[in-house]
């Protein structure tokens, strides 16, 4: 389903975010409760949480979450209601689920599609007033470190009647992307912490989840790591994995940026190894081997999108000194166009050129471990001529 955004609760406070637009007939929206004992205490028996609106099917919708019972008599249980936040003449049709973000299988489409036909009006809501008791709640897994993630699945199925007249205020553009990159730059919510190469990184599990298999499997699945407040991550640079939240946040490939240790490495260069250092340091060579690592850690975290956009910046970076890694590293992840690409730029060397990339350490690896490339490479070569 589409994302229809996410309001953050801190210690029984709506945190200030942009409204997201969901033009769509179905949608989910992100619950997210950080501080949840705080949370409690601030809201009573009878008095609820209300999100940020959200437009899923043409209406605007709110959830209504109660953490000690919304009625006298459900005290001692949770309860969650999703309600019409407009003005409507007649009674709007809905189907809906509330889940907690780790129980995948409740937000399937087709699973949702099945629930029963809800008819809501302004002034009513539907779900469930009695949804958990509050200590089997507390006792479950789904509150981690004092906070957890409620997921808000909506269709609409039919309305009946017409809408009443709202206001004619322009809406603004989604900037979900924005917003994103915001939740991780502030760290709001943050549920969880990775290491990586002695640096530590906040982030928020449903959003690692919705956006990479591998996280998913990792934070809720099978390989789940359980209650741990950091997660190792070995084999991989501060600046590589940094790079991957970016993506995952944002959605867009990020720049390079230097880490820690190669800022002390290049501070500690004296005077005298200036020019031998100014020699051997090579920009683009370091935005290769960089963009080499990303792709690498793509394709170990299923991201799809970023192995590609990697593959991209890497055909744009092909030079005789390049050439034979980044090919070995496209038979290696499966890079076809990556790999294609490889085999054209030595196809149109001249001889002189061709001599020295035969030459390099780089090819003779090429040559060894993967003779099927050499093979085509000399077909390919061969087609030059005749």
């Amino acid at each position: 389903m589409p994302f229809a955004g996410v309001s953050v609760i801190s210690d029984g406070k709506l945190q200030s975010a942009s409204v997201v637009v969901c033009s769509a007939a179905s949608g989910y929206h992100l619950f997210i409760v950080d501080g949840y004992l705080r949370s409690k205490e601030k809201t009573p028996n009878g008095k609820s949480i209300k999100s940020r609106p959200f437009r899923v099917g043409g209406y605007w919708w709110v959830i209504l979450y109660s953490l000690n019972g919304e009625r006298s008599q459900d005290e001692g249980h949770t309860s969650i209601t999703l309600a019409l936040d407009q003005d409507v003449s007649r009674h709007v049709k809905v189907q809906f689920e509330f889940s907690f973000i780790d129980q995948i299988v409740k937000q399937d489409s087709a699973r949702i599609h099945l629930t029963e036909v809800i008819s809501v009006s302004t002034g009513t809501s539907c779900g469930h007033h009695r949804w958990m008791k509050s200590r089997d709640f507390e006792a479950s897994r789904h509150l981690r470190d004092d906070s957890f993630i409620i997921r808000c699945d909506v269709f609409v199925a039919t309305a009946v009647g017409s809408i009443a007249p709202t206001s004619t205020t322009e809406v603004p553009k989604p900037d979900v992307l924005r917003q994103f990159g915001d939740l991780l730059q502030t760290k709001l919510g943050a549920d969880v912490t990775f290491e990586v190469g002695g640096e530590m990184f906040a982030a928020h599990r449903c959003v690692l989840a919705t956006r990479s298999s591998v996280f998913r499997a990792q934070l809720f699945g099978s390989m789940m790591e359980g209650t741990t407040s950091v997660i190792h991550i070995e084999g991989m640079a501060p600046s590589v994995f940094r790079a991957l939240l970016t993506f995952i946040y944002n959605d867009s490939l990020p720049k390079r940026e230097v880490d820690n240790m190669e800022e002390d490495e290049n501070e500690g260069d004296t005077d005298e190894d200036e020019d031998e250092s100014e020699e051997e340091y090579d920009e683009d060579d370091e935005q290769v081997t960089w963009l080499q690592h990303l792709l690498v850690a793509a394709d170990r975290y299923d991201l799809p999108k970023l192995k590609l956009m990697c593959e991209d910046e890497l055909c744009e970076h092909l030079d005789v000194s390049s050439v034979a890694t980044i090919l070995d590293l496209a038979e290696q992840y499966h890079c076809s166009r990556l790999k294609e690409e490889c085999v054209r730029f030595a196809r149109l060397l001249s001889p002189a050129k061709l001599q020295i990339l035969l030459s390099t350490k780089g090819w003779k690896h090429i040559a060894k471990t993967y003779p099927d490339v050499v093979n085509e490479l000399i077909v390919k070569l061969a087609s030059k001529f005749y």
